[in-house]
């Protein structure tokens, strides 16, 4: 038995009628996840999915919208059907003082009173930073430097020179 009520876009999406384009988004996009066919493949889940892609193609359009809004001036308001808004916005209340939301923060007369730490004399306990220390120059000497390796390499040369010498002359 199909119910013969006007279509109501605002209802089937389940927004009042001042919704923004980005409300609009986001329930389509709620409720085309919600009643996709391919996730609930029956009649009933796919006619749901026709009413959802309907009201969005008419509240999409900024000209259908409007169009729509004069042809039914009383859609998306409280007596707009099952699924239109039935309640106010939530809006709370706010708070008359900030001791209301931070009640676990000192009075300035008990911050005053606290007692206060010295800094501690020396190196601190912990580096600042998680970066290893940078490794200090060591003091350079003759036998880091590359002459040390040209003479030994020039020695090597002498003894075999020396040798092959050695090796014609015997």
């Amino acid at each position: 038995m199909q119910s013969h009520a006007p279509f109501d876009p605002y209802a089937v999406l389940g927004l009042a009628r001042d919704a923004t384009p980005q409300q609009v988004a986001r329930a389509h996009r709620r409720l085309a996840k919600q009643f996709h066919p391919d996730l609930h493949p029956t009649e009933a889940v796919a006619e749901r999915m026709r009413h959802v892609n309907e009201a969005w193609s008419i509240l999409s359009s900024a000209h259908a919208r409007a169009e729509f809004d004069l042809a039914h001036p009383s859609a998306g308001t409280r007596s707009g059907g099952h699924w239109a808004a039935t309640r106010p916005p939530i809006r709370p209340a706010q708070p008359t003082t900030t001791r209301t939301w931070a009640t676990w923060r000192a009075t300035a007369a008990e911050t005053r009173s606290a007692p206060r730490t010295a800094p501690q004399s020396g190196p601190p306990a912990a580096p600042p930073t998680r970066r290893p220390q940078p490794i200090e120059p060591m003091e350079r000497t003759f036998l880091d430097s590359g002459w040390a390796a040209l003479l030994v390499a020039i020695g090597f040369l002498i003894l075999l020179a020396l040798a092959v010498v050695a090796g014609k002359l015997a």
